[in-house]
């Protein structure tokens, strides 16, 4: 199956959001906040995990981005970390490192979203 090109999602989905938090805009905001805490280092472990070719690591850190990205219906971020964690194989690898490339990219754009949501 072929994903819809990533540039053409927005970073977030305020409205399901904010759904989830029956509208509490506070607390979406309080949510931004610990994400921008947490997120950033989980990043840096599926790095590093990339670095050691540990898949194991790899694919732990891309579950926990992906959770962490869900409760902002974070499309992009999401859909590469779930593609992240489904490879396996020969081909995962070199894949992997494609996708933690785009994942840096979104995840970037992601950041820029949610600091707006705190100030």
């Amino acid at each position: 199956m072929r994903r819809q090109p990533i540039q053409r999602l927005p970073s977030i989905n305020t409205e399901i959001a904010l759904q989830r938090l029956n509208g509490n805009k506070a607390l979406l905001a309080t949510l931004a906040g610990f994400f921008l805490e947490d997120a950033p280092q989980l990043l840096e472990q599926l790095h590093e995990g990339l670095r050691s070719n540990s898949l194991q690591q790899v694919t732990q850190s891309a579950h926990r981005l992906r959770g962490l990205a869900s409760s902002f219906e974070a499309g992009p971020v999401m859909q590469l970390t779930a593609e992240i964690e489904s490879l396996r194989g020969s081909d995962g690898p070199s894949r992997i490192n494609e996708l933690a490339t785009e994942l840096d990219a979104e995840f970037a754009r992601l950041i820029e979203t949610l600091q707006s949501l705190t100030t």
